[in-house]
């Protein structure tokens, strides 16, 4: 994405996960799945049935000086493959 985050869709059983998380309240949409988190948020399921900070106003709030990981330690083993191998 925009920020260098190792994107994904993740699906078990062909079911989409990223959408599942958000109809259940536990995920906020972030470009997709707005009628799923509106949905969530009429039924007060998950996150939606009290009060937080969403994650963007918690960072512009919070963020400053941390440093956001890309991506997981197998996810930077295979980055640095990837670059061993495209030189050879």
């Amino acid at each position: 994405d925009r920020y260098g985050r190792l994107l994904g869709d993740c699906k078990a059983g062909g079911v989409d996960l990223n959408r599942a998380q958000v109809e259940a309240g536990w995920a906020v949409a972030y470009g997709d799945f707005e009628t799923e988190e509106a949905g969530a948020r009429a039924g007060k399921a998950g996150i939606w049935a009290g009060t937080f900070d969403e994650p963007q106003d918690w960072r512009d709030t919070h963020g400053h000086g941390l440093v956001e990981r890309k991506h997981g330690t197998l996810a930077s083993i295979g980055d640095a493959l990837r670059e061993f191998f495209r030189f050879r």
